[in-house]
């Protein structure tokens, strides 16, 4: 397991090559976001998210989520959106949100939890976004296992105890577990799933 350390103010993201190569491999990769750290992978790889989902010890019916560097770039994981997704999505990405949306039907049901619809993120984390960049495409993510709201997470310690360690840990050091607030955008009118880390108003 690669631990690469990275400053919490102005990481050095130019480090970071070894955990994009990782999930081109089909290895896993725990990243900090703006919520939470996560465990990454490939949304391509059936094989890579069987690992991702047996390393957090989750159902198969559970949903992952994906980041996407932009909004252009979230048309490769999600289809039909709605027009207000659309325009929640531009006035608060990027930022600590996940919006639920109707997959793209080329995503293996694997990463889907074998439902129609995927959570989508458009992080405001500057790891996360050179990750991203670095591979060349969105990244299935899920949080990592045992956290507790508001308590602090040593992403080191965490993935040394997974079933299946992951290739390469980005290490930010201990941070608040926070989770990022969930919208379900595919029903009308949308639902607030989880009130987590990005303030809305959209429901006040």
């Amino acid at each position: 397991m690669n631990v690469i350390s990275l400053d919490r103010d102005v990481p050095e993201v130019w480090t970071i090559r070894p955990a994009a190569e990782a999930l081109r491999r089909g290895e896993l990769v725990v990243v900090p976001t703006d919520s939470i750290y996560a465990i990454a992978c490939d949304p391509w790889d059936a094989t890579a998210v069987g690992d991702l989902y047996k390393a957090k010890g989750m159902d198969h019916s559970k949903r992952c989520s994906v980041m996407c560097a932009d909004l252009r770039s979230i048309g490769a994981v999600a289809r039909a959106v709605p027009d207000a997704a659309f325009h929640f999505m531009r006035s608060h990405f990027p930022g600590a949100y996940t919006v639920l949306l109707l997959a793209s039907r080329d995503l293996p049901r694997r990463a889907t939890g074998g439902r129609k619809t995927i959570g989508v993120r458009v992080p405001d984390h500057a790891v996360c976004q050179a990750l991203i960049e670095d591979f060349g495409g969105p990244v299935l993510v899920t949080s990592i296992p045992g956290w507790v709201p508001g308590e602090e997470l040593d992403p080191v310690g965490i993935a040394e105890r997974m079933p299946i360690r992951p290739a390469v840990v980005l290490d930010q050091g201990p941070q608040l577990a926070e989770p990022s607030t969930v919208i379900d955008f595919t029903v009308e009118p949308p639902e607030l799933i989880r009130l987590g880390a990005g303030p809305v108003d959209l429901f006040e």
